[in-house]
């Protein structure tokens, strides 16, 4: 039997020769990565990730990993209040939100957001994702929403 008859990526017999990655989707948004896997593979399971997690190494016929890195949304120190306000005095007159970073990889993001608060704890995730609303000082959310890698079955 050939390795190529038995290979998912190939769109073998274990994927009843379907589309099984998406290269034309790098650089798009989740949304419309969404559409175009939605419609070639209806089944498809999506799971929208940051870009450098780790997941599980299990393949499951199903699932389309998207793995994301740009910053879609305004990234701020604070969650779940507005109290902290740029060069208040609860601040000590540091920065608080960086609004220059939308559209940027997450790794630049977090160079810049260190260099002003070297302090900061920074967590990625996925636009939309639901985030505790308590208050932590030094927490900044990164809302990633652009595709970083070429999206596969598995």
């Amino acid at each position: 039997m050939s390795s190529e008859m038995s290979s998912p990526i190939k769109g073998g017999t274990a994927t009843g020769g379907n589309k099984t990655s998406w290269p034309e989707l790098v650089g798009k948004s989740v949304e419309e990565a969404t559409k175009v896997i939605l419609k070639d593979k209806p089944e498809a399971q999506i799971v929208v990730v940051p870009a450098g997690s780790p997941v599980t190494m299990d393949y499951r016929i199903d699932r389309v990993r998207l793995f994301v890195d740009t910053v879609a949304e305004i990234p701020m120190m604070s969650s779940g209040t507005s109290s902290l306000t740029e060069g208040s005095p609860a601040t000590g007159g540091e920065k608080t939100s960086w609004p220059e970073l939308v559209g940027k990889s997450v790794e630049e993001a977090k160079k810049v957001i260190l260099k002003d608060r070297p302090e900061a704890k920074i967590v990625v995730v996925p636009a939309g994702s639901p985030v505790t609303m308590d208050y932590r000082p030094y927490r900044v959310h990164l809302f990633v929403n652009t595709v970083a890698e070429v999206p596969m079955v598995g």
